[in-house]
């Protein structure tokens, strides 16, 4: 199971400077980032921006990746921007690191895909719910770049989250936001748990591997 930093995690704020400035504290795999586009520069914001040089770069968070050795969840805001963060992880030598979600990704543009691995937001015709996960890895099937789904906590329940386990859909859940939400979700064998406080969930992970 990976653990991601939500973008703000720990009270650091999104896509922010504290954010990657505290990422040893976080023991997460993964971070997060919302990846936009203007005037020919990729940036991170969750907003679209009138002045992306006010913001940080996309590159700047893909140096923070290499140095700490996680992966990246880019979460795409704008339609269209795949191959863009692909050619610039491929310059960087991340390409392997690059995980996509985003309500803009369809499947056929994530089949096109030179690298990178896509957890969908949704797929049409197809809603999270129960009874729908072995339809759902009918669509994956066995294309690396289809690595699964990405789910709101609050739009699932458990019922269909074990399903998808049986199935052999794997599940990026966000966001976890309390204690009860880590003991929770921790126990359903989910390949990601993206979390506000992720060093808590990694504690919490720890006790339950110790015992």
């Amino acid at each position: 199971m990976l653990i991601t930093a939500h973008g703000g995690a720990h009270g650091t704020g999104r896509n922010s400077k504290l954010y990657f400035s505290r990422i040893p504290e976080y023991e997460c795999d993964v971070l997060e980032v919302d990846v936009r586009k203007r005037k020919g520069k990729l940036y991170i914001s969750h907003l679209p921006a009138l002045f992306p040089g006010r913001h940080l770069s996309l590159e700047y968070a893909f140096e923070n990746v290499k140095e700490y050795d996680l992966f990246i969840n880019c979460d795409m805001k704008e339609k269209g921007l795949t191959k863009d963060v692909l050619e610039l992880a491929e310059k960087m030598g991340i390409t392997d690191k690059i995980f996509f979600t985003g309500w803009v990704i369809g499947v056929e543009e994530a089949k096109a895909l030179p690298g990178g691995k896509v957890f969908f937001n949704k797929i049409p015709g197809i809603p999270f719910k129960e009874g729908n996960a072995e339809k759902i890895k009918q669509v994956l099937g066995d294309n690396p770049r289809l690595a699964g789904i990405n789910a709101g906590k609050l739009l699932v329940n458990e019922k269909f989250l074990e399903e998808c386990v049986k199935a052999g859909v794997a599940v990026s859940l966000y966001t976890l936001n309390s204690q009860a939400d880590a003991e929770k979700y921790s126990k359903l064998n989910l390949f990601n748990l993206t979390c506000n406080n992720p060093a808590a969930v990694r504690k919490l992970i720890k006790g339950k591997e110790v015992q």
